[in-house]
């Protein structure tokens, strides 16, 4: 699936994983406003507290697979024309981000299956 995340919502995500491990609560209407618009569904705002946490893992893995297929791009992006264009230590890491963002992703996805 493709994500469209801006700026704005990689950081919001990211402040209500936070929030989300630190055992807080978020702003049920504006996570369900990102949730809706990344996630292209069309659900209402609540205030239950297990449906917000539900909300942001699935945001979780929506941007993990986000981060992951971005740094795939631009390690793809940095060899143009059959030549070099970055260093192997670059594609390296890129491809190293990418692995640790499907293993994040795995492991919700394990997480979620434990709970069903």
């Amino acid at each position: 699936m493709n994500y469209n995340f801006t700026e704005e919502d990689i950081k919001f995500v990211e402040k209500a994983i936070e929030l989300k491990n630190k055992g807080f609560y978020i702003d049920g209407n504006q996570l369900t406003e990102v949730y809706n618009r990344i996630l292209n569904k069309r659900v209402n705002s609540t205030s239950c507290g297990s449906c917000l946490r539900q909300r942001i893992s699935e945001l979780e893995g929506a941007l993990n697979h986000y981060k992951a297929n971005k740094a795939i791009s631009r390690a793809s992006d940095s060899v143009s024309d059959g030549e070099q264009t970055t260093t192997k230590e670059e594609e390296n890491k890129a491809l190293t981000e990418a692995e640790i963002m499907k293993e994040r992703m795995a492991k919700v996805r394990a997480a979620r299956k434990k709970k069903d």
